[in-house]
């Protein structure tokens, strides 16, 4: 039963979203971020001896020299190679979907298996998983199918996606400027495992992650009421008391 299943989340630390987008892509904790920055350092050197053959003292290089890593940010942002890099571990490939590039992927995106989003310094994972919402996705539910979530690391847990919601989800992200990859080769198998997970991840269910997602609503419907009373009461407070006696 895919409403039985688990499914595996990291909550963002630091700027190490490409660390939890490739891990809740995977669905375990395969990677560290020692393991980015090893990779990210082969690409710097290599990137290095190319700037080389160019001379030493060219402005280009010298240039190069002075900025910072291009591959790995000191608070733990990696780029889109450092990410492709890891995942050829397991003969998987992430292709740019674009209105010109894989665009059938935007078209179709159930035929896909999973897709990264970045926008400026954030990574997350969409994908398919064997474990459903028995709500969002109760017809995959019934048939023993599974549906698609959202892991983004900045969320308490993983969101599920309606099959009827996932086309106009993408096609929001692509408005909002975030680029996508689609992700394509065989993903590892998905463990029923439940509890933590390597350094910053965690096993839940299906109704643990809509607990955690409801809670956080709460939160959110709390905090916006105060502002709303805070607003309404600065306006009175600016206009004075007597303008309600009146």
């Amino acid at each position: 039963d895919g409403a039985m299943g688990s499914l595996y989340h990291e909550k963002q630390v630091q700027l190490l979203c490409g660390v939890h987008a490739l891990n809740t892509l995977l669905q375990g904790p395969y990677f560290t971020s020692e393991d980015l920055r090893e990779i990210a350092a082969e690409f710097d050197q290599r990137e290095r001896d190319l700037m080389k053959e160019a001379g030493v003292d060219s402005a280009d290089f010298l240039r190069y020299m002075a900025e910072d890593s291009g591959n790995a940010a000191v608070d733990g942002n990696f780029s889109i190679q450092v990410l492709t890099k890891a995942l050829e571990i397991w003969n998987v490939d992430c292709v740019p979907v674009t209105d010109t590039t894989h665009s059938e992927a935007l078209m179709n995106p159930h035929a896909e298996m999973a897709f990264l989003c970045n926008l400026d310094q954030h990574w997350f994972a969409v994908r398919k998983s064997k474990t459903a919402s028995p709500t969002v996705h109760a017809e995959a539910a019934v048939c023993g199918d599974g549906g698609w979530w959202n892991f983004n690391s900045m969320l308490p847990a993983p969101q599920p996606i309606g099959e009827t919601y996932l086309s106009a989800f993408l096609a929001q992200l692509r408005q909002e400027n975030y680029s996508i990859f689609a992700v394509r080769g065989n993903l590892p198998g998905e463990f029923d495992r439940f509890g933590e997970g390597g350094t910053h991840g965690r096993w839940v269910t299906v109704e643990e992650a809509a607990c955690a997602n409801k809670e956080s609503d709460k939160v959110k419907a709390a905090g916006r009421a105060r502002n709303v009373a805070s607003s309404m009461l600065a306006k009175l407070g600016a206009g004075g008391w007597g303008t309600i006696a009146v």
